[in-house]
C-alpha cells in the first residue's frame, strides 16, 4: 500500500481526498461504517424553562385563579408542556425508564392540580401498586 494512503472498507485515498469527501460532498463516514451517527442534543436550557412552567401553571389551575375557559387551556398547555418534557428527556437520554418516571410525575401533578385526586390519595394509591408490584415479584 502507498505511504500517506488511507483505506476505510471500499474507499481508498489520502487524507485530503477523504476529508474533501466527507465535506464538500456530505459524505457521512459514521454511516457508512454503520456506525450511529451523532445526533444533536436539545438544550438542557429548555428542561429548566420547562418544568418550572409547568409546575407553576399546575399550581395556578390546582387554585382555580383562572376563569373556565383559560383554565380549559391551561390544561391544554399543562399536556403540551409534560409531552415536550418527556420528548426532550426520550430524545437527550434515550432511556425510556427516566422518561416513563418523568411522564407519571407530570401525571400525578396534572390529576393532583385538576382535584381528581389529592396528595394524600395519590401518595396511598401509588403505596398500593407498588405494594402489590414487590409482592407480586416475590412470588
Amino acid at each position: 500500500m502507498n505511504e500517506g494512503r488511507i483505506k476505510i472498507k471500499d474507499i481508498e485515498g489520502d487524507a485530503k481526498q477523504i476529508t474533501n469527501l466527507c465535506k464538500d460532498l456530505g459524505f457521512d463516514i459514521s454511516t457508512y461504517l454503520n456506525q450511529k451517527p451523532v445526533k444533536k442534543t436539545i438544550s438542557k436550557t429548555w428542561l429548566a424553562i420547562i418544568i418550572p412552567c409547568f409546575f407553576i401553571l399546575s399550581c395556578v389551575v390546582w387554585i382555580g385563579l383562572l376563569n373556565p375557559v383559560l383554565t380549559k387551556i391551561s390544561i391544554l398547555a399543562l399536556f403540551l408542556l409534560l409531552g415536550t418534557t418527556i420528548f426532550i428527556i426520550q430524545h437527550n437520554y434515550e432511556n425510556w425508564i427516566i422518561s416513563t418516571i418523568a411522564g407519571i410525575t407530570g401525571l400525578c401533578l396534572i390529576l393532583i392540580s385538576l382535584n381528581i385526586y389529592t396528595p394524600e390519595e395519590l401518595a396511598k394509591k401509588l403505596e398500593r401498586k407498588a405494594l402489590d408490584e414487590v409482592k407480586s415479584s416475590e412470588n
